[in-house]
């Protein structure tokens, strides 16, 4: 470790020691040998049992209950997990870079882990079924003020609150619920978009969505190329309005 390895993750710095192993391993000699490290490494590989089928997993399993806020602890720090799992008994496995949370053999969440002490690190996602149901909460809820929200979601939120009060945060967290089916990306540029509009309403930002996921087309402007070969064939009759007469019995006027 000297100098000292200036990398960026644990990734970065075990591909740099296993470079460090290797090259060792190539220009140094085994004690009374004329061989190699590396040579002797290349032998001895051949009367080695195969790993394991399933990869060992370098963690601390430790039990834990959710409490009423979707909440648990590991080593003073809460996580946050799906508000359906309130009450159950889950594990979380304790990585040296990531704490994963697991219930009934499923992974239900992942957190990068946090070192420090007494911290609350929480998924706006987690909570968005309980604040349908209370929507107000949302403009003291802890995961939306996290940094990880990008600054348009708080200014679309207060602008929607601002025009429709409560009304307003329920139709907000419909609009969160959308980044499920579309991607955080599609959503946040959704809603930069209608942000340029000055219309802060969650039809609008519904339509811009429909654009960008699916390159809507007008029918009107459809060029030749792009309309389906049996289709240019068709013709379209106009509605002849005096065959709903023959229906009625007459016309009336």
């Amino acid at each position: 470790m000297v100098p000292l390895p200036e990398v960026q993750s644990v990734k970065e710095l075990n591909d740099y020691l296993l470079d460090w192993c290797l090259r060792e391993a190539g220009r140094t000699h085994v004690p009374n040998k004329s061989e190699t490290v590396l040579e002797m490494w290349e032998r001895e590989k051949e009367y080695l049992h195969p790993l394991p089928a399933n990869r060992f997993e370098a963690c601390k399993l430790l039990s834990c209950k959710v409490n009423k806020t979707s909440l648990i602890t590991v080593e003073t720090n809460r996580y946050s997990v799906p508000c359906s799992y309130v009450g159950q008994a889950v594990w979380a496995k304790i990585f040296v870079d990531r704490v994963i949370v697991v219930a009934q053999n499923h992974v239900i969440t992942e957190h990068i882990r946090s070192y420090e002490r007494n911290q609350m690190i929480t998924v706006l996602d987690h909570y968005l079924e309980v604040l349908l149901k209370k929507p107000r909460a949302i403009r003291d809820a802890h995961a939306f003020q996290s940094n990880e929200i990008p600054d348009v979601f708080k200014r679309f939120h207060l602008k929607m609150r601002e025009q429709e009060g409560s009304v307003g945060d329920r139709k907000f967290i419909r609009l969160l619920l959308l980044h499920r089916d579309i991607g955080m990306d599609n959503l946040t540029n959704a809603l930069l978009e209608a942000e340029k509009t000055q219309v802060f309403r969650y039809e609008n930002v519904h339509e811009i969505i429909q654009r960008l996921t699916n390159q809507h087309i007008p029918i009107s402007t459809l060029p030749t190329d792009k309309t389906p070969v049996n289709l240019l064939d068709y013709k379209v009759n106009k509605s002849n309005i005096e065959q709903y007469g023959q229906l009625t019995g007459g016309t009336r006027k």
